[in-house]
């Protein structure tokens, strides 16, 4: 239950980091796309913040598995792959790769 938790987290907490970010601060834009606009400081707080909200939530685990979900919300979020809607996508995404990844730190044996 707690990775799905994080997993709604990433969206919630992520994604308006990202916007927040991206729209204040965001310079670079990223190859998100024809019609989308998504810059690397948005990416970069979506990251940040994915991160370290995973780090508090499950304490009890490696930070690879923290990154790893991290990254799978970011690069879901600024590529939204099969124009798939990102609030699907993030938590679908982040959910699998925080399970793979505990599951590879044995964490669920």
């Amino acid at each position: 239950p707690a990775v799905a938790v994080v997993a709604l987290v990433f969206l919630v907490v992520g994604d308006a980091a990202a916007a927040l970010v991206g729209v204040s601060f965001g310079g670079a834009v990223a190859p998100a796309g024809p019609v989308r606009r998504k810059s690397w400081e948005g990416s970069a707080a979506m990251f940040a913040s994915c991160f370290l909200c995973a780090r508090y939530a499950l304490f009890d685990v490696g930070v690879h598995v923290a990154a790893c979900g991290a990254a799978a919300a970011t690069v879901v979020e600024l590529f939204q792959p099969l124009g798939v809607d990102d609030n699907l996508s993030i938590p679908v995404a982040s959910v699998l790769a925080l399970d793979v990844a505990i599951a590879l730190e044995g964490g669920y044996g």
